[in-house]
């Protein structure tokens, strides 16, 4: 398949979000039981930034060696905000995903004390706060390849 410059782009971006932050979930909520008893470390997401951050610039610039990047036109910039439409929507059903589960786990005695230590701890409810803010930025990425792909009138 033939790719634009942008096509390529997001490809990249999408794929370097989902093998770095899709091992940090893994990491994370693989062992719930010890995350349960650990703060969100502050040098392990500066870490991942920072390695996101050197993985997108050193692969662009080779796609950006190998290809000139063309003017953004109107569709560009349509399909962009189709795209932050969408992740948008996406963040806020994350959210209100959060706040009711805040609210059944606070509110719910069935459960026994280990299942709401571990599912209210605040180190847990922030990984689940940032998948979904990855969530968002995943469901961004695959709208852009989606229209850039679909290649007809974007809605």
């Amino acid at each position: 398949m033939d790719f634009s410059f942008k096509e390529k782009s997001v490809i990249v971006s999408l794929v370097v979000t989902l093998l770095i932050f899709g091992w940090y979930f893994y990491r994370v909520f693989f062992n719930l039981a010890l995350t349960a008893n650990e703060a969100l470390s502050v040098s392990d997401l500066i870490g991942i930034i920072t390695l996101i951050v050197i993985l997108e610039i050193v692969i662009h610039a080779f796609v950006a060696i190998r290809e000139k990047s063309p003017v953004e036109n109107e569709r560009d910039k349509l399909i962009e905000l189709v795209s932050c439409r969408n992740g948008y929507w996406t963040l806020c059903v994350g959210i209100w995903f959060l706040f009711i589960h805040l609210i059944i786990e606070g509110s719910a005695t069935w459960f026994n004390l280990y299942h709401n230590l571990i599912f209210m701890s605040p180190s847990y409810l922030a990984h689940l706060l940032l998948l979904f803010f990855v969530l968002a930025e995943v469901v961004f990425f695959v709208t852009q390849i989606y229209y850039y792909r679909k290649g007809t009138q974007v809605v």
